[in-house]
């Protein structure tokens, strides 16, 4: 089955081993936020769709060269390059979820990935102050620990276990000592779902947590960036650049207070 469709001479052979980022569409679209600056600052470009856009809201727009962006999966890169980012600009179906889970997780076990990074964003409403110092946690498969993959052994020696103080019914820790795997993951979206189908692959994999509150969070994608360059390693060689497409955003001009935006009293 046909998942990934490349532009121009762009060869799929190129997926093999190489790492890719996945945004999982959640609180204030700070993943998504995250593969633009990712994507505008590697300078890479527009090398092929996953699926046909179908699992997705309809959407299309110009981008910052003009070409015209969608909703749908789409995968930026280069020929030959060791990372891949997908960007999804549009939420997923309500009934095509796991259409769209399925989709992902073909599209990865057919190009042999060699590790998959997946971001999301989680409410700051369900922590407390203490919880909070800490912006940015890791959620790991409990097969992790037999796994030798220099990424993955890096996230898990940088960033803490991911760790929950909320009333519910779920559990609350990401460790992988956990009995129950994915834990309860407050606005991520189709996080944990991405999450399961991918714990039986032996594709390495892991995911970066951010927590924030809806509002401006181009700094919240600054910051889950630069940590995502971090655990890549690329951090010293890479100075993060704001696409074009961000301009205007959360409005024009300085806000009374001191924010990005005309409009920052309203965003935050």
């Amino acid at each position: 089955m046909t998942t990934s469709y490349p532009v121009g001479d762009f060869k799929p052979e190129s997926f093999g081993n190489a790492t890719l980022i996945l945004p999982a569409v959640s609180l204030g679209n700070v993943p998504q936020l995250t593969s633009d600056l990712l994507v505008t600052s590697l300078g890479l470009r527009r090398i092929g769709y996953v699926g046909l856009g179908d699992t997705v809201v309809p959407f299309s727009g110009k981008g910052d060269d003009g070409e015209i962006v969608t909703g749908g999966l789409e995968v930026y890169g280069n020929q030959g390059s060791e990372l891949y980012v997908i960007q999804q600009r549009s939420p997923t179906l309500k009934t095509k979820k796991d259409e769209h889970v399925d989709l992902i997780r073909q599209f990865i076990e057919s190009n042999s990935f060699g590790f998959v990074l997946i971001l999301t964003s989680l409410d700051a409403a369900n922590q407390d102050d203490a919880q909070l110092l800490t912006p940015h946690q890791r959620i790991l498969p409990p097969s992790s620990s037999s796994s030798s993959h220099k990424t993955l052994q890096t996230l898990e020696n940088t960033l803490p276990t991911l760790q929950l103080n909320i009333d519910s019914d779920f559990p609350t820790t990401g460790s992988s000592s956990s009995s129950v795997y994915p834990p309860f993951l407050p606005a991520a979206g189709l996080t944990r779902r991405l999450l399961s189908t991918l714990e039986d692959s032996s594709i390495p994999h892991g995911a970066i947590t951010a927590w924030c509150v809806e509002g401006d969070n181009s700094g919240d994608a600054k910051s889950l960036a630069q940590v995502v360059l971090q655990i890549l390693g690329i951090d010293d060689h890479v100075q993060l650049q704001q696409p074009k497409s961000w301009e205007g955003l959360f409005g024009t001009v300085n806000g009374w207070s001191g924010g990005a935006g005309q409009d920052s009293e309203l965003y935050g």
